[in-house]
């Protein structure tokens, strides 16, 4: 007698080995066409994608911000007299001072920080006499601030600083982008050791201003902005527009002038980056278009003192005195040119000459000093 649940039950085990084969088989040629979790259609695929990349990019991201949070330091002082920012606690790292107040901050030439920003302090006031290596300064709801610059700063940002906020460079070449928001209170000058009035270019409201040098004179613009959102360069130079240069409303002397002006701009920006080769490179061409520019003489100057090549300095310097022997950075530049050659008796002439023009400059006044006192060292040896 034929036991049929027998066969029943094995061909059942025989369905169930075959469906398991099957499934098996379709894994093994999903893996190898690249479909480990099987076919997929187009919608599934799309999306699967994406969240990789979002969790790629949130990965990326916190990388990102864990990096930044150790190559940044926060710093508060509360009262001081003066206290000097040196030393491993800010050396390579941007430097935060939040809610300061009642203090008076230098940071040294020596120091290698890479980027300052000021928020909510009152009563500060910073003497930057180091080049920062990202060339870049943020103040940030601060009032009765003074920030004094011995270095070029190419990028400034001043956002809702109502009350005073007073910017001083050293000379008027150091003068980058100044950002600003909200900032009624933002006042910048030049020439520290001149009895020129700081300039009040802050306006109230909520919209971004730009100010930077233009003929001489600082003027505020409205902040464009492009793709993205990111500003746009606006014009430098009054009467500069793409319609008078097209319609040919200018004489090819004036054409000259325009272009040596952008040529000194992109100067001076490579100049506050501290690419000294690229600016005097830059600084070459505008004086091949203007040769009259004495500023721009004197500049390259200091490009090829930076570079260590003080017979171009001297050559350079002299020529600005040349050009208008009332440019005491022209007398200076000379003056120290000669004292890096270490031909001291004729850098003191040159120094006193630059003193004429800047009696109250202290930098002349100290290098006039050195100057002669090398000059009796080596007269006596």
């Amino acid at each position: 007698m034929t036991d049929y649940n027998k066969w029943d039950a094995k061909a059942a085990k025989l369905c169930q080995d075959a469906d398991e084969e099957d499934k098996a088989e379709a894994a093994a040629c999903d893996e190898a066409l690249g479909l480990k979790d099987g076919p997929k259609g187009p919608t599934t695929e799309k999306a699967e994608k994406e969240l990789g990349q979002l969790k790629e990019h949130s990965e990326k991201r916190e990388n990102f911000i864990a990096w930044s949070k150790d190559r940044e330091v926060s710093l508060c002082h509360k009262d001081e007299a003066s206290v000097v920012l040196s030393g491993p606690e800010v050396q390579g790292k941007a430097v935060r001072l939040k809610g300061s107040t009642g203090v008076s901050y230098v940071v040294p030439a020596d120091t290698s920080i890479v980027k300052l920003m000021v928020d909510a302090c009152r009563n500060v006031r910073i003497h930057l006499q180091a080049q920062l290596l990202t060339s870049t300064v943020e103040v940030y709801k601060c009032e009765d601030f003074e920030l004094q610059l011995d270095v070029p700063l190419g990028t400034l940002q001043v956002d809702e600083c109502v009350k005073p906020v007073k910017i001083i460079f050293a000379e008027r070449e150091h003068i980058g982008k100044i950002y600003h928001q909200n900032s009624p209170g933002l006042a910048v000058s030049w020439a520290l050791s001149r009895t020129s009035e700081p300039q009040n270019v802050g306006q109230k409201g909520d919209f971004q201003l730009v100010t930077r040098v233009c003929n001489d004179t600082l003027r505020t613009d409205p902040v464009r902005r492009g793709e993205g959102e990111f500003p746009m360069d606006i014009p430098t130079t009054q009467g500069e527009t793409a319609s008078t240069a097209s319609q040919g409303e200018v004489n090819d002397a004036e054409e000259r002038r325009l272009e040596a002006e952008k040529k000194r701009l992109a100067g001076n920006d490579m100049f506050r980056a501290s690419d000294f080769a690229q600016a005097a490179a830059l600084y070459t061409l505008c004086l091949e278009l203007d040769p009259q520019q004495s500023t721009v003489w004197s500049n390259r100057a200091q490009c090829w003192m930076k570079l260590g090549d003080h017979d171009k300095a001297l050559s350079d310097a002299t020529k600005c005195t040349e050009v208008d022997p009332s440019n005491p950075k022209g007398w200076f530049r000379k003056g120290m040119s000669l004292h890096a050659m270490k031909r001291y008796p004729e850098a003191v002439p040159a120094l006193l000459e630059a003193e004429k023009l800047e009696p109250t400059n202290k930098q002349i006044l100290d290098a006039i000093k050195m100057a002669q006192l090398m000059a009796r060292n080596t007269a006596g040896s």
